[in-house]
């Protein structure tokens, strides 16, 4: 596979959400809390949106037309509500709070987390290409509270970028992240702005940061960051990728942000992750922590923090992460893609420990981009979590571009090959037939 360009990156930009859903609800035994791939933090609560005790599944259509053929692709969102979720009852939204739009991109990120600290779980949506004004493409993210009916768009509100000005093509809502950061009972929110000038570097990105009260999310407080350890670096898209966790196990939720567009010692796009630390007054640079690929050789195009995932894979309290490198070079398999592990510690994230996976269960082929996209859940309820990796190249035998999900399963000793799967359309159990640009495990969004 070639290093992507930005424009190409953005347009390969995939959501595992509808791919993951059926093969949890199709191959594995789950929980409920589980089978929702919105949550966004081990230490959130469940996407409960009407507190029935049964997780809900939110899930992005970007194809969506609102409003008539002029508005396709201004993307809704679908709610699914529990037990064993069900379509009796499910609800379709378009954006809140702003002017449904051609190309808004309204739900290409989800996040939920209980932000008024009512009980019931409310849902963030991005709308990454939501003109601002006359600004095209700032971004905007919208937000709907719980409620005993579910979702609802009665005090519904919208943001947009926090702690700078809206600008062309800042993409804020790129990506999603719930945590309580500060530990006051409200869930807070991490915005991704991957395409954020910073200075005069296009693309350097940004994330915002908006706090939760009783009132819901506010941009009172509200916080700006370009980049920790190091300087911002255009094209570096930091923010790209956002997974929140408790990775010190100090109470306090903190942010890992991919930038797969960074370059590191002269290697362009080789990628890396910072750590934000969670604190009493919310995320902070103090204590930050900055990584480049572990297991494997930085090399340029790599594309390391491309897709992030958080969860406790060997259940010692302490969160991990996981991070994909979906154009990283397997031996001379150009393209393959690989999945690094930071294992969590009391002193944050650590490489010691780390390690690299290739796809399990089938060939490491060129393009198959592995890693392009993360899930981490405890899909065998035996307390350990595990990962979700998308390869949505993958050919199927024949089939081109098919695509494919690996499971890594959790153990005492973190995430394991041993027991792992591999999973298409033509897995017995999972609906439908692998065909040619399928891309099972992704979701491409055209823009």
């Amino acid at each position: 596979m070639p290093v992507l360009t930005a424009r190409e990156m953005m347009m390969r930009r995939t959501a595992l959400a509808v791919g993951l859903f059926v093969l949890l609800t199709a191959a594995v035994t789950v929980s409920p809390a589980v089978a929702q791939p919105t949550a966004s933090s081990p230490s959130d609560v469940a996407a409960d949106f009407n507190h029935d005790g049964f997780a809900d599944l939110a899930i992005g259509v970007p194809g969506e037309a609102v409003g008539g053929p002029e508005n396709a692709i201004a993307v809704a969102v679908s709610i699914l509500y529990g037990s064993g979720l069900s379509g009796s009852g499910g609800q379709l939204f378009s954006q809140v709070g702003g002017t449904v739009e051609f190309r808004d991109r309204y739900g290409s990120a989800l996040a939920a987390g209980d932000f008024n600290g009512d009980g019931f779980a409310d849902l963030a949506a991005g709308a990454s290409g939501e003109d601002v004004g006359s600004v095209a493409d700032a971004g905007a993210v919208s937000v709907q509270y719980g409620s005993a009916g579910g979702l609802t768009t009665s005090g519904g509100r919208l943001f947009t970028q926090v702690g700078s000005a809206a600008e062309e093509q800042d993409w804020f809502g790129w990506a999603l992240a719930a945590g309580d950061f500060n530990h006051d009972g409200f869930a807070d929110l991490a915005v991704g702005a991957s395409y954020e000038t910073v200075g005069s570097d296009f693309a350097a990105g940004a994330v915002s940061v908006l706090y939760g009260s009783a009132a819901g999310l506010s941009t009172s407080g509200g916080q700006l960051f370009t980049h920790v350890g190091g300087s911002a670096q255009g094209g570096g898209q930091f923010g790209w990728a956002l997974a929140a966790g408790d990775f010190n196990h100090d109470g306090f939720v903190d942010l890992a942000v991919g930038a797969p567009g960074k370059s590191i010692s002269g290697a362009g796009g080789a990628g890396a992750v910072s750590v934000l630390p969670g604190s009493s007054g919310g995320l902070t640079a103090t204590g930050g922590q900055f990584f480049t690929q572990v297991g494997g050789a930085v090399e340029g195009g790599d594309q390391f923090g491309a897709a992030l995932a958080a969860g406790d894979f060997n259940h010692d309290g302490f969160v991990d992460l996981a991070a994909g490198a979906p154009s990283e070079r397997v031996g001379t398999t150009v393209g393959a893609g690989a999945v690094s592990v930071l294992p969590g510690s009391a002193g944050g994230l650590t490489a010691n420990g780390g390690r690299l996976f290739t796809q399990v269960g089938g060939t490491v082929e060129a393009g198959d981009a592995f890693g392009e996209q993360l899930a981490a859940g405890d899909f065998n309820h035996d307390s350990f979590a595990d990962l979700a990796a998308a390869a949505p190249t993958e050919d199927v035998g024949t089939v081109q571009k098919a695509g494919a999900v690996s499971l890594l399963l959790g153990s005492g000793s973190g995430l394991t090959a041993t027991g792992g799967r591999l999973f298409t359309q033509n897995t017995p159990g999972v609906p439908g037939s692998a065909e040619t640009f399928d891309q099972f495990g992704g979701m491409e969004i055209v823009f």
